[in-house]
């Protein structure tokens, strides 16, 4: 009765941890979509800035700003974000969890 317990135990922390840590959605525009929510955004670098040391500030195609803490430019490449939408100054824009450069 124990092993069935404990294996019934180790697939629900296994569900809940996968609940927890849902799928992001694919979205093109992120101005309808709820704060803090998950999502992935493809698309070309149009403009890039640095804020400071280690952060930059990205525009994709489309007008989405992307705040990522990473040391390597992307301009005028092709890249997926994973991140989490944030509101800055009352403007939408991703918190970047991870920016992925895509292959041409």
């Amino acid at each position: 009765m124990r092993r069935v317990a404990f294996v019934v135990f180790i697939l629900g922390m296994f569900l809940l941890f996968f609940y927890l840590q849902y799928l992001p959605t694919e979205v093109s525009d992120i101005s309808g979509k709820i704060l803090n929510s998950r999502v992935v955004i493809s698309g070309k670098v149009v403009s890039e800035r640095i804020i400071y040391s280690g952060t930059r500030l990205l525009e994709i195609e489309g007008g989405i700003v992307v705040l990522c803490e990473c040391d390597n430019s992307f301009l005028g490449k092709n890249v997926r974000v994973v991140g989490k939408i944030k509101e800055y100054n009352g403007k939408r824009q991703v918190l970047a969890e991870e920016v992925i450069l895509e292959r041409s």
